[in-house]
């Protein structure tokens, strides 16, 4: 699960990305509603945690205008505005849940993952491909009785290779999804991880590879006899 916290109290906002991080969900902080909006509209996160109060663009725009551009999103509403009407007015914008401050960091996680789990998002705790499976709790890739630790980035090339495995999964879109839109990284960086990963599994003596589609990005395959090398 990829989270966007769009809160312009840094103190809260590191608190919440912390207590996510504790939970290995990743997470991006912008901390005003114009930064916030630019970065929701990419379309590249899984919920949006967001504060009706904020600078420059307030949280209410900021629904109205994803949902305008088809941005469907689920948001969760986090703020110090307690009014039922101002419940109504988000949830008729198109909020999809709402948490009053103060609030309890179990709860917040708790909602997310049943906003994620409606949009059918959530994987299991495993999701297996050939004779491996990966660990979403753990962070983990597993064969059998045997397993292997994943980074954080690792861990988030490694799920979006394994839930799609139907079609080739771009290293832009990866780039984006792992290191954010907005972030500098190169496609060095995508291969330096995927040569991990791929180090990884030859470990685990697993029958799946990971292959270099040339220019465009990356494709999870189960190995033919023939081919157990695979070069960037």
């Amino acid at each position: 699960m990829k989270v966007l916290i769009v809160e312009d109290k840094k103190q809260l906002a590191d608190a919440i990305q912390e207590y996510l991080k504790m939970h290995k969900v990743d997470s991006t902080v912008k901390l005003d509603g114009l930064e916030g909006y630019d970065e929701a509209a990419t379309g590249l996160y899984d919920v949006i945690i967001l504060d009706l109060m904020l600078p420059l663009k307030d949280g209410l725009s900021i629904i109205k205008d994803l949902r305008a551009n088809n941005v469907q999103t689920p948001i969760i509403i986090l703020t110090a505005k307690v009014t039922t009407d101002d419940k109504v007015q988000s949830l008729l914008a198109g909020a999809d849940d709402y948490l009053t401050k103060p609030f309890v960091l179990e709860e917040l996680l708790a909602r997310l993952y049943v906003l994620t789990r409606r949009k059918g998002k959530i994987i299991p705790d495993q999701v297996a491909f050939g004779n491996i499976s990966l660990d979403k709790l753990n962070h983990t890739l597993v064969k059998d009785n045997r397993s292997i630790s994943l980074s954080l980035k690792e861990y988030l090339i490694m799920e979006l290779l394994i839930t799609n495995t139907d079609k080739i999964v771009e290293k832009n879109y990866i780039l984006d999804r792992v290191w954010g839109y907005d972030s500098d990284s190169f496609y060095n960086s995508v291969e330096v991880y995927v040569s991990f990963l791929r180090k990884k599994l030859e470990s685990l003596d697993a029958n799946i590879k990971i292959k270099s589609i040339r220019n465009v990005g990356y494709k999870l395959m189960i190995k033919e006899p023939e081919s157990d090398v695979e070069t960037d």
